[in-house]
């Protein structure tokens, strides 16, 4: 019951933030409605192209929106733990309700706020392509509509948490140092997309697939980045996806117990960044 007002105040709040007003409504409607008045003023100029564009863009595009949301959504939780810690008001809130709820009430209700977020700019991302390319999402497979779900919300969490650590073991934005860099580390494999949709098949692109911080992002761009079984000899096998799946939401599981114990003894340690040994310390072994 705890946890279920805390996912309701956390999500209730953020909606209702002008952040997210302005991200979610009025710029998305704003890009949509620019782009739909240059298509109508250059008029013949500004056709349909004749092909649609192939599978494989509109399965990366996707990926790329998702983990962008995910990835943004975990930022918003790392200056949401920062403020209550500054407050001091979360204090409080730990004599009537554990690490655990607190910290996870704030992820899922984040998440889920971010995921309309994310469903807003995918729709004006669809509205606006369009116009160009007789785009059809008849294209995504089964193995896109159930897999890209699981990656979003299980990744969010998973990043959620890196940042909700970070975000209770550094005095203020600037002084992150080290520690500010663990909430980079899921990011990486983004910075080798060119690679990844080359060669989905590659060794250290499956190994990677199936370790937990990079699971995410790696296995949202190879889905994309495969052709369909019906249409290509190469596809991701399905033993893949379902270990790569399970590997995450283990991964989740313990970051978010890890991001719980941080987040008990960061909070009541104001005026102090930990090291990477203290924030490893305070993740071991909690308060007690």
């Amino acid at each position: 019951m705890k946890l279920r007002k805390i996912i309701r105040w956390e999500f209730t709040e953020n909606v209702r933030s002008k952040q997210f007003t302005i991200m979610t409504i009025l710029l998305p409607a704003i890009v949509g409605l620019a782009v739909f008045a240059a298509t109508r003023a250059l008029g013949a100029d500004a056709k349909q192209m004749a092909e649609p564009p192939p599978p494989v863009i509109v399965g990366i595009f996707l990926a790329i929106i998702l983990y962008l949301g995910a990835f943004m959504s975990g930022v918003m939780t790392m200056y949401g733990v920062m403020k209550e810690k500054q407050s001091r008001a979360v204090e409080m809130m730990l004599s009537s309700v554990s690490a655990w709820e607190l910290m996870t009430g704030k992820m899922i209700g984040l998440g889920l706020s971010g995921l309309i977020q994310v469903t807003a700019w995918a729709v004006t991302a669809y509205f606006v392509a369009g116009l160009f390319f007789p785009v059809s999402l008849a294209s995504l497979s089964l193995v896109h509509w159930i897999s890209y779900p699981l990656y979003f919300i299980l990744g969010f969490l998973f990043i959620g948490s890196i940042f909700g650590t970070v975000g209770a073991s550094i005095k203020d934005i600037h002084s992150g140092g080290a520690v500010g860099f663990a909430g980079m580390i899921p990011y990486l494999p983004m910075l080798f997309t060119a690679l990844i949709v080359q060669k989905p098949d590659a060794l250290w692109v499956r190994i990677a697939g199936f370790i937990p911080p990079f699971v995410p992002s790696v296995m949202l761009l190879r889905i994309g980045a495969t052709p369909l079984a019906s249409e290509g000899t190469r596809f991701v096998p399905a033993w893949e996806i379902g270990v790569s799946l399970v590997s995450l939401a283990i991964g989740t599981f313990l970051m978010m117990r890890f991001a719980a114990k941080v987040f008990e003894v960061g909070m009541l340690m104001t005026g102090k960044t930990a090291s990477l040994r203290e924030l490893w310390r305070w993740g071991r072994r909690g308060a007690s």
